[in-house]
């Protein structure tokens, strides 16, 4: 009795103690004694949270979650601009220890907001169905120009490439019509000689053509051909203009001198002149002349044949 004694509180594996009791050191008495050692868990290692992306790179601070050992903890993954999880780590749940634990939740891109692919002529009306391409924020898409019949690209869009963002983009392609194939217009005669140098007409697909037809000296354009006017097409075109050769106006005064042969008559035979009743419309006077000349040669014939006759 009144011997001085100490206790000592035991190591416990995961448990500490919570508070020494007043009695741990005393002196023995002839009473029963208790010294109580009250224990409590431990504090746990840290459990430590990242945010990663595929590749282990960081994407947000990393959080650190403290409790006792064996106590509960729940972690819950971060929201991130233009990221998703892509999954769930088995421990985002669980309990302290007394070692240290990592808690890693694994993000990718979230999808990003759609690219619509349009195909316009310039009025903005639609020429075929839009095209829509998806994929993950900041991954890269391409767009092509589609091919369209009788149309052709105006103009490349300055975002015909680029990134998926988290809003939507829209790709316009404008067309206009496509070079339409040549008309070529001839100037012919009708058996298919060339009487002129062809001319070339172009221009866009179903806009509209006019050919003329050119005026050719001393020839005549029989008809306009049922093609000289139209519309481009994907096909070349002939327009053929065919020519006669122009006759002379028949009411211009044909001014030709008339030539008249004059037979001097025998002495044997009197020549009658009939009386004309219609003298050429040219040469009045000459011919006059003449006729008046025929006559007076016949009287002085017939004169020297009658005193001939008497003579004999």
């Amino acid at each position: 009795i009144d011997a001085p004694y100490q206790s000592t509180a035991k190591s416990i594996t995961d448990w500490t103690i919570k508070t020494s009791p007043a009695n741990a050191n005393g002196v023995f008495t002839n009473t029963n004694q208790t010294v109580t050692y009250v224990y409590e868990k431990a504090d746990g290692a840290p459990v430590t949270v990242k945010y990663v992306d595929g590749d282990g790179n960081e994407l947000a601070t990393s959080d650190t979650l403290n409790g006792k050992i064996d106590a509960p903890y729940q972690s819950t993954a971060k929201s991130i601009t233009d990221w998703t999880i892509k999954t769930s780590p088995a421990n985002a749940n669980g309990v302290f220890t007394n070692t240290n634990q990592t808690v890693t939740y694994v993000y990718e891109k979230a999808d990003g907001a759609p690219v619509t692919v349009k195909y316009l002529d310039g009025d903005g009306n639609e020429l075929a169905t839009s095209d829509t391409l998806n994929g993950k924020i900041d991954a890269p898409y391409q767009s092509t120009a589609k091919s369209l019949s009788g149309w052709v690209v105006k103009t490349t869009p300055a975002n015909a490439n680029g990134v998926f963002t988290n809003t939507n983009q829209t790709v316009t392609y404008v067309y206009e019509k496509a070079d339409g194939a040549p008309v070529t217009v001839k100037y012919v005669d009708a058996d298919g000689n060339e009487l002129a140098t062809p001319d070339t007409l172009n221009g866009k697909l179903d806009t509209s053509y006019a050919a003329t037809a050119k005026n050719l000296s001393g020839w005549k354009l029989t008809a306009i051909p049922a093609n000289a006017n139209g519309v481009f097409t994907t096909d070349a075109q002939t327009v053929t203009f065919v020519y006669v050769k122009q006759k002379n106006d028949p009411k211009k005064e044909d001014k030709t001198p008339i030539k008249i042969s004059v037979n001097k008559p025998k002495a044997s035979k009197v020549t009658t002149i009939k009386k004309q009743t219609k003298l050429p419309k040219t040469g009045d006077n000459q011919q006059d002349s003449i006729l008046f000349g025929l006559v007076g040669t016949c009287f002085v014939l017939l004169g020297i044949y009658s005193i001939s006759k008497k003579n004999s």
